[in-house]
């Protein structure tokens, strides 16, 4: 059930429980004031303002339901808009921000779960903008966001931080699962192609991830993954480069590219 519908929920209850106050509110002025005219007519009294009363107030309560309901789809819709990114479609970094901030409180006290935030930046972008043109790289753009989206779960926070920068948060129950799924991006995004014959250009991207069991502030892990993305990319592009945090501190860098799989230590 969508906020908006339990909000509209609400309300509506609230109205049909002022409808009863009302009702029962005439019905005792009915019986005071035909009280005088015997029981025959009294009782006819109270059922007429009874049924008048009940009758008068279904059309406002549809009438409600149906504004408030409108109202309430339009400041749903005026918010996601506030926290989208208008040319790719995924979240911006207000958005992501707040993604970001509930898989963090779901690891508190949850030892069993990780969270892995995963920095995406495509390779050459400048070179695209300059080659093809702007809208070529606002299509180059449009297609990582999709891909980004279609390769992970609604319950996953993809973000555009600016530029041709992307940003993931997943949860995940390791490292390895998020290492396989940065690859299974990267892989996807490489197989891209903007551009058409000799003016065109395959896409690829770096990627620089970090993966945490506890909760630590977005602006540490986007340090560290800032970090292993200049790892990455250094290392020829088109690579991922994750660090797993471990609990004393310790982590494990490793690069990801075909066979190339480096084991080290921060």
């Amino acid at each position: 059930m969508s906020k908006g519908s339990a909000r509209t929920k609400i309300l509506c209850g609230e109205f049909l429980l002022i409808a009863v106050m009302v009702v029962l509110a005439a019905t005792a002025l009915a019986l005071w004031f035909f009280r005088a005219y015997g029981e025959h007519v009294m009782m006819s009294a109270v059922g007429f303002t009874i049924a008048v009363t009940t009758l008068s107030a279904l059309p406002y309560l549809a009438y409600l339901a149906f504004r408030v309901s409108s109202l309430y789809a339009d400041n749903d819709g005026l918010m996601r808009a506030a926290l989208t990114d208008r040319l790719t479609g995924v979240l911006n970094r207000q958005g992501f921000d707040q993604q970001f901030r509930a898989h963090l409180r779901a690891l508190v006290g949850q030892p069993e779960r990780g969270l892995m935030l995963l920095i995406v930046d495509a390779d050459h972008f400048k070179r695209i903008n300059d080659q093809l043109g702007h809208p070529v790289g606002d299509i180059a753009l449009k297609k990582i966001a999709t891909t980004l989206k279609r390769l992970t779960r609604e319950t996953d926070a993809v973000g555009r931080l600016g530029g041709e920068e992307f940003v993931i948060a997943l949860p995940c129950g390791s490292s390895e699962q998020g290492e396989i799924v940065a690859e299974r991006l990267r892989a996807a995004i490489n197989r891209l192609y903007v551009g058409s014959g000799t003016k065109g250009a395959q896409l690829s991207v770096s990627i620089g991830g970090v993966f945490m069991r506890t909760p630590h502030s977005f602006a540490q892990v986007y340090e560290a993954a800032d970090a292993n993305l200049y790892r990455a990319k250094d290392g020829g592009r088109n690579r991922c480069t994750i660090t797993k945090i471990a609990a004393g501190g310790r982590g494990r860098l490793r690069g990801l590219d075909g066979d190339l799989m480096l084991d080290a230590t921060r």
